[in-house]
C-alpha cells in the first residue's frame, strides 16, 4: 500500500487536509485559527469539518522532512500497517485459511488502495478496525484494560473522521453476540475519554464551543436520489471481489461463475469503450448496460449470502453460526450509516460495507473444504485491479501536476511582467502556488489590467468560481493528458455516483485569462454552486 501510494501527488480532498496539517505544524496549540481558501472561498478552519488526528499525524511528517510528498507518504506506513494487521486479526479468527489473501485483497483492492492518499478515509478504519479487533481479544480474555484500549483506538477513530459513528452499531453487536457488558463498557469509558478529551482541548484552543455538535448540527441537504443511485453503483462495482466470494460460497461453480467473472470483464470494457452520454446528451445505453449487470450481480450475491448467513445463524443459534447474524447485522450498520451520513456519494461512502462483505464471504467459505484456491485466483485478481485503479489515479495526477509549472512557464513567456492568478480545486489549487501563483480569492485580491488568470478544470467542465465578465478576456487554452487510457477516477472515485468512467480528451484543461483593466475579485459575480467542504 505505501509503495503503490508513494509517488501519488495530491489530487483531491487531501488538498484541504493540508491546509490544517500545516497549520498544526506552524502552530500545534491553534490547530483552527486560520482561514481556510479551499476552492479559493476563504472560510474560518473551524467551520470546515475536519477532525484533529489526522491532521497532527500529517503535520509531523511536515515538521520531520520539509515539502517532500514522497517521505509523507512513507510517515503513513504505520498506519496501513495498523489497517492491514487488523484486517489480518479478524480474519483470523473468523477466516483463518483465507487470512492472508482477503487481506491483500482488501488492502489492495480498488475499493481502498486509490483512497490511501493523504485523506481522512484509511487512517479512520485502520484505527476503527483495531479497535473492533481489540475488542474481540477484551471479550476472549474477559479484559478491562483491553476494553479500554479499544475504546482508546475508537475515540480516536472518531476524531479523525466523525463517520466512525459507524462502528458503535457493530461494537453493540459484538457484546451483545459474546455477552460482554463489562467490557463494552470500559470501552465505552474510553471513546468518551479520549474523543471527550481531545474535543475538549479543541474548545479550549479554539476559546468555547464544541467542534464536533457544531458539525452534527450543521449536515448539508442531501439529494437522496442521487446519494440511493451512487451508493448502488460504488459498492456494486468495488463490491465485485465479495459478491464472486460469495457466488462460490453458495454453490456457483464451474461455467456459472466463469460467466460471473466475465460480467465484470465485460463491464469494464463497456464502460470504458462507451462514453457515459450520448452525443444528443441522452444517457449513454451501452455505458448503462455495463453499470447495471455489475451492480445486480454484486448486490444480488451479497445480499443473498447475508440472507442466509443470518438465516443459519437464526436456526442453529450456537455462538459460530451467530457470527453470521452478526456480519448481515453489521453490513446493514454500515448501509445506514452512509446513508445518514454521506452528503454526496464517493467510493469511500462504501467503504466500510465492502470490507464487511468481503469477510463475511470469506467466513462462509472458510467452513466448506476445497476453497483456498478460487479465494487466491479472487484475490489475485482484485489486487490486479486495485493495482490499475492506482495506476489510473497516478496518471490522472499526473496530468493535474504537470499543468501548474507548464501554465506559469506559458504565462511567464507570454507576458512576463504580468501577476498570474489562478482558481481551481482539488490537486491544482495545490501545485499552483508551488508554480508562483497567486490564489484569486472571491474578496479582496486586486488585480492590473494584463494581468493573468489560470482557470482550471477537470477535463475542461468545471468552472471557475465566478460568471464570465467582460473584465477578463480569453487568451489561451492549455490541455495536459491527452493519454489513451480510456477510464478515469477523479470525477466519480472521489464525488460521483460512479468509481470508475469513460474518459476522452485531455484530462485537465487551463483557461488563461487577462484583465482588461484594474479591478478587484468582488467585482465578479459568484456562481451559485454549493461549496465542497468535507
Amino acid at each position: 500500500m505505501t509503495l503503490a501510494n508513494l509517488w501519488e501527488p495530491l489530487t483531491v480532498d487531501d488538498v484541504c487536509h493540508h491546509y490544517y496539517a500545516a497549520q498544526v505544524a506552524a502552530a500545534p496549540a491553534d490547530p483552527y485559527g486560520f482561514v481556510v481558501p479551499w476552492h479559493q472561498q476563504p472560510r474560518p478552519a473551524w467551520q470546515v469539518m475536519v477532525p484533529p488526528v489526522h491532521s497532527y499525524w500529517w503535520a509531523a511528517a511536515l515538521r520531520l522532512f520539509g515539502d517532500s510528498p514522497p517521505l509523507w507518504h512513507l510517515w503513513f506506513l504505520p498506519i496501513y500497517w495498523l489497517l492491514c494487521a487488523s484486517v489480518l486479526d479478524l480474519l483470523r479468527r473468523w477466516a483463518r485459511p483465507h487470512a492472508a489473501a482477503v487481506t491483500a485483497a482488501i488492502g489492495l483492492g480498488p475499493a481502498l488502495l486509490p483512497g490511501a492518499n493523504f485523506m481522512l478515509d484509511v487512517p479512520m478504519l485502520a484505527f476503527a478496525l483495531a479497535s473492533l479487533a481489540c475488542l474481540q481479544r477484551a471479550a476472549d480474555r474477559r479484559s478491562g484494560p483491553l476494553g479500554l484500549a479499544a475504546g482508546v483506538l475508537l475515540g480516536l477513530a472518531l476524531q479523525t473522521k466523525y463517520s466512525a459513528l459507524a462502528y458503535f452499531g457493530p461494537w453493540f453487536l459484538l457484546a451483545l453476540w459474546r455477552r460482554r457488558a463489562r467490557e463494552l463498557l470500559a470501552g465505552l469509558a474510553g471513546v468518551v475519554a479520549t474523543a471527550g478529551g481531545i474535543e475538549w482541548l479543541l474548545a479550549l484552543a479554539h476559546g468555547g464551543g464544541s467542534y464536533f455538535l457544531q458539525h452534527l448540527g450543521n449536515a448539508p441537504a442531501r439529494d437522496w436520489d442521487h446519494v440511493l443511485r451512487g451508493l448502488l453503483m460504488q459498492y456494486g462495482v468495488l463490491g465485485m471481489p465479495a459478491a464472486l466470494l460469495a457466488l462460490w460460497g453458495l454453490g456457483v461453480r464451474g461455467w456459472r461463475f466463469a460467466a460471473a467473472g466475465l460480467v465484470y470483464a465485460a463491464g469494464y470494457l463497456l464502460v470504458a469503450w462507451s462514453p457515459l452520454r450520448s452525443g444528443n446528451g441522452a444517457p449513454g445505453l451501452v455505458h448503462g448496460a455495463g453499470y447495471a449487470a455489475m451492480v445486480a450481480l454484486t448486490w444480488g450475491a451479497t445480499l443473498w449470502l447475508l440472507w442466509a448467513a443470518a438465516r443459519r445463524g437464526l436456526r442453529r443459534r450456537r455462538p459460530a453460526a451467530l457470527a453470521g447474524v452478526f456480519f448481515a447485522a453489521w453490513f446493514v450498520a454500515e448501509l445506514a450509516a452512509s446513508l445518514l451520513m454521506s452528503p454526496f456519494p464517493a467510493a469511500r461512502r462504501v467503504l466500510g460495507m465492502t470490507v464487511v462483505a468481503t469477510v463475511a464471504a470469506a467466513w462462509w467459505l472458510a467452513r466448506q473444504r476445497g476453497s483456498q484456491a478460487p479465494v487466491r485466483v479472487v484475490a489475485l485478481a482484485t489486487v490486479g485491479l486495485g493495482l490499475g485503479y492506482q495506476l489510473l489515479d497516478c496518471v490522472e495526477g499526473a496530468a493535474w501536476t504537470a499543468a501548474a509549472p507548464a501554465t506559469a512557464a506559458w504565462a511567464r513567456q507570454y507576458a512576463p511582467a504580468a501577476a498570474l492568478f489562478f482558481t481551481g480545486g482539488w490537486g491544482f489549487e495545490f501545485y499552483a502556488p508551488r508554480a508562483g501563483m497567486r490564489p484569486l480569492l472571491t474578496a479582496g485580491t486586486a488585480l492590473r489590467a494584463g494581468d493573468l488568470v489560470a482557470a482550471g478544470s477537470l477535463d475542461g467542465t468545471e468552472p471557475p468560481w465566478f460568471e464570465a465578465s467582460e473584465l477578463l478576456e480569453p487568451v489561451a487554452e492549455l490541455t495536459f493528458g491527452d493519454d489513451v487510457v480510456p477510464l478515469s477516477l477523479h470525477h466519480g472515485y472521489y464525488s460521483g455516483r460512479r468509481p470508475i468512467d469513460h474518459q476522452h480528451g485531455p484530462r485537465y484543461v487551463v483557461h488563461l485569462l487577462r484583465a482588461r483593466r484594474d479591478f478587484t475579485s468582488a467585482d465578479l459575480v459568484p456562481l451559485p454552486l454549493p461549496l465542497r467542504f468535507r
